[in-house]
C-alpha cells in the first residue's frame, strides 16, 4: 500500500472512532432538543394566567365554585359526607350550591312569617327578597321536632339579615336571611347540598325550582347591594379579564369594568360598565348569552323573545337584548327595517343605539358594536355573533335610541 493510502485509511479509522464516541453525545443532543422547548413552554406556561385558570377550574366570567361545596368526583359516599360540613363563606367568593323554594299557603306548610325576631322583618310578604338558611342535618332536631337558629347551619348559621347573592343563568338578585328551614339540607343537586331555600317571589325572580346556583357574600359597602349587578367586579370582572373565556353564550352572573365604557373580554363576552344604567347591563347581559350563536338568516324569528333559540339573524339579536333590557315591548322580533325605522327615538343615544335599514340592523351598547360579524381584521370579538370593538361606517343606516338612554 502507498504512503498516501496509508495515511488515508488511518485518517478514515480515526473518524469512525470518533464519530463512534460522539454518536451517542451527538443522540442525546437531537433528543434534549424539543424535551428543553417542551420544558421552556412549561417553564414561560406555569404562573400565566391560562395556567392559573386551568389550574382552579375557572370559567372566566362566571362564578368560581370551591370546596367543600364542590367536592371532587369519584368520591364514595362515605367520602363525601366529609364534604357535607357547614359553608364557611367568605367575602370575594363564589360558592356553588342547591337552592330549594318555598311559597306561603301553596300546600308546603309553610308560613307567611319568617323566625327572625325583627317584627318589622318577620312578615315575608312585605319582604320578597328573603331566603331560609337549610340545615346539613339528615333527621328531624332532638328537642321535641323544633328547628332552632344553631340548627340552620348549612352556611355555617349566618346571621339574621345577611345578604347573599344567588346567581342562575345570566340573571343574579339579593336576598337577606329572614327565615331558617329543614328538609332538604341532606340532599344534593349536581353534586351539592342544598344550602339556602328562597322565598317564593325570590325563586320567581331568578327562575329557579330545584337548581344548582352560586352564592356570594354581597358586600356591606358600594353599589354591590343593587339587584341585578355583580357585586364590585371584584370577583367576576378580575377573572374575566385574566381567564380567557370560552367562546359561547356566557351564563355567569355579568361581569362588570370601572366607569362608563363597556369593555370586550378575552373570550368575546362583554363586561358591563359600572356607572351604567340597569336597563344597559341587562342588554349586555343579553348580549354575552348570544354570542357565538350561529348566523341564519330568518333564524329566531318564530320563537318568543323570552326563549333562547337555536340560530339568531340581524334582527332577531338585536330584537332579543332590547327586549332582555325591559326596552322592547313586542314579544317577537322585528324585522331590521322596522328595528331602524320604528323603534324608540330619531337619532344616537348617550348609551344604546340601534342603526338598521331595509337589509341589516346591529347596535352599540356603552362603546361596543352588537352585530352578526366582524367588520374588519381590527373589529375585535368573536368572528360572527357578538361584541365587537370597531364603530363602522353607518352611511345609508338610521340611528335610534331607546328614550332617555
Amino acid at each position: 500500500m502507498a504512503v498516501p493510502a496509508v495515511i488515508a485509511a488511518a485518517a478514515k479509522r480515526r473518524a469512525a472512532s470518533a464519530a463512534a464516541r460522539w454518536a451517542p453525545i451527538v443522540a442525546l443532543g437531537v433528543l434534549a432538543i424539543p424535551l428543553f422547548m417542551v420544558l421552556l413552554v412549561l417553564a414561560l406556561f406555569v404562573g400565566t394566567p391560562e395556567a392559573t385558570c386551568r389550574a382552579q377550574g375557572l370559567a372566566a366570567g362566571g362564578p368560581v365554585p370551591v370546596t367543600p361545596a364542590n367536592p371532587p368526583g369519584g368520591l364514595s359516599a362515605s367520602q363525601r359526607a366529609l364534604f357535607a360540613a357547614p359553608l364557611q363563606m367568605q367575602p370575594g367568593r363564589w360558592y356553588a350550591a342547591g337552592a330549594t323554594y318555598y311559597y306561603a299557603g301553596d300546600s308546603t306548610g309553610s308560613s307567611a312569617y319568617g323566625a327572625i325576631p325583627d317584627p318589622t322583618q318577620s312578615n315575608l310578604t312585605q319582604h320578597p327578597d328573603t331566603f331560609a338558611e337549610l340545615s346539613v342535618l339528615t333527621h328531624n332536631p332532638a328537642n321535641g321536632g323544633t328547628f332552632t337558629f344553631d340548627d340552620a347551619n348549612a352556611l355555617d348559621r349566618l346571621p339574621w339579615m345577611t345578604a347573599l347573592r344567588v346567581a342562575y343563568g345570566h340573571r343574579s338578585i339579593i336576598v337577606r336571611k329572614r327565615d331558617i328551614g329543614y328538609g332538604q339540607g341532606a340532599a344534593t343537586i349536581d353534586g351539592e347540598r342544598y344550602r339556602i331555600d328562597l322565598w317564593g317571589p325570590s325563586a320567581r325572580a331568578l327562575g329557579t325550582t330545584s337548581s344548582l346556583v352560586h352564592i356570594e357574600l354581597v358586600p356591606q359597602t358600594g353599589a354591590g347591594a343593587t339587584i341585578g349587578e355583580t357585586p364590585g367586579a371584584t370577583t367576576i370582572a378580575t377573572s374575566a379579564a385574566t381567564c380567557p373565556a370560552a367562546i359561547g353564550a356566557g351564563t355567569g352572573p355579568l361581569p362588570l369594568t370601572p366607569g362608563e365604557r363597556a369593555r370586550l373580554l378575552p373570550g368575546g363576552l362583554a363586561a358591563a360598565p359600572e356607572r351604567a344604567p340597569a336597563a344597559v347591563k341587562r342588554l349586555i347581559a343579553a348580549g354575552n348569552e348570544l354570542v357565538g350563536k350561529p348566523y341564519l338568516w330568518g333564524g329566531g324569528h318564530g320563537t318568543p323573545l323570552g326563549s333562547i333559540s337555536q340560530f339568531y339573524d340581524c334582527s332577531s339579536a338585536v330584537s332579543y337584548l332590547l327586549f332582555h333590557a325591559g326596552l322592547f315591548v313586542s314579544p317577537f322580533a322585528w324585522v331590521s327595517g322596522d328595528l331602524g325605522s320604528r323603534y324608540g327615538a330619531a337619532g344616537y343615544g348617550r348609551w344604546i343605539s340601534v342603526l338598521g335599514d331595509a337589509d341589516h340592523v346591529y347596535l352599540y351598547a356603552a362603546g361596543l358594536r352588537f352585530d352578526t360579524h366582524r367588520w374588519d381584521s381590527a373589529d375585535g370579538g368573536v368572528e360572527g355573533i357578538g361584541w365587537h370593538t370597531e364603530q363602522r361606517p353607518d352611511t345609508g343606516f338610521h340611528p335610534r335610541h331607546p328614550v332617555g338612554l
